[in-house]
């Protein structure tokens, strides 16, 4: 009888573990399909964009609205991408009801290092060794190999200038007319760069930008949006304010937004109708409209 117990006992739990590894492959192949369908154009609008020799992520969406008044660049931040949920989604979705076509571009920004708050914590994270015991562990010098040789010619990912240039070429390329560039925090300093190739109607917009400003934006007009905290004000776009002050910069405006975090959570929704009538104020026209 106890045989015949441990022997059901056994069967159920093959039964068990069987069931459990076509599971967990199950799971593996959706997520592996997930993953290539999401390349394949999931994301709503998404193309490769050449960039030389290579390609990169973007998307476009055309106006939806049958008025077609300009075409919108949206540049992400660091932790972001083409589609990320928020502001980049929201914009990028949004103001195609509007009359504007939008684009995202993939853009690449350097990892930040990992600082620690005390010796302590570093000392833990990273052993110390010894100068000498670091020197002696350290490869001698050999000749050039092949293999160093290939890995010389490969050639090396597109910077954030040419990823914008490619995007700005193939909207001109789409869709004549207005170019307003929003730019979302680290973005806004590479907006100087793309003056060139905005034309004589372009605009930008800054959403939390992190720049130090020491001379005039050279694209004009400009929306600035910032988050506050009630009770207390925002330095950083406090200052801008006062800088275009007093360089007389007078197709500068400013929009707080007061309860809004560093990511606009919750109040993206604001930021979009903010976008959207500034975009109609400064480029749509009574008869367009």
């Amino acid at each position: 009888m106890q045989n015949v117990f441990k022997s059901g006992l056994l069967a159920m739990l093959m039964l068990s573990s069987q069931a459990l590894t076509t599971a967990d492959d199950n799971a593996e192949i959706a997520q592996s399909e997930a993953s290539i369908l999401r390349q394949s154009g999931v994301i709503k609008g998404y193309l490769t964009l050449p960039v030389g020799d290579t390609s990169i992520d973007a998307t476009l969406i055309p106006d939806r609205s049958g008025d077609s008044f300009g075409k919108v660049l949206i540049l992400h931040d660091s932790h972001a991408d083409i589609d990320s949920p928020g502001i980049v989604n929201i914009l990028r979705e949004g103001l195609p009801d509007a009359g504007w076509t939008t684009m995202t571009v993939a853009l690449s920004y350097p990892i930040e290092p990992q600082i620690y708050l005390s010796a302590n914590a570093a000392s833990t994270a990273e052993p110390t060794v010894a100068a000498s015991e670091a020197a002696a562990s350290l490869p001698e010098k050999t000749e050039t190999t092949e293999e160093s040789v290939e890995d010389d010619s490969i050639t090396p990912a597109p910077d954030n200038t040419a990823r914008i240039a490619a995007a700005l070429a193939y909207l001109n390329a789409q869709q004549p007319g207005v170019t307003v560039v929003v730019a979302l925090g680290e973005a806004a300093q590479l907006t100087d760069a793309l003056v060139g190739q905005l034309g004589e109607q372009s605009g930008l917009v800054w959403v939390r930008p992190q720049l130090e400003l020491k001379e005039s934006p050279l694209i004009t007009p400009i929306l600035d949006i910032a988050p506050t905290i009630p009770g207390r004000s925002n330095r950083e776009a406090t200052a801008r304010r006062v800088f275009m002050q007093q360089q007389q910069v007078s197709s500068y405006s400013q929009r707080l937004i007061s309860g809004a975090g560093y990511r606009f959570y919750g109040f993206e929704p604001r930021v979009l109708s903010y976008v959207r009538a500034w975009l109609s104020k400064q480029y749509v026209t009574e008869e367009q409209s």
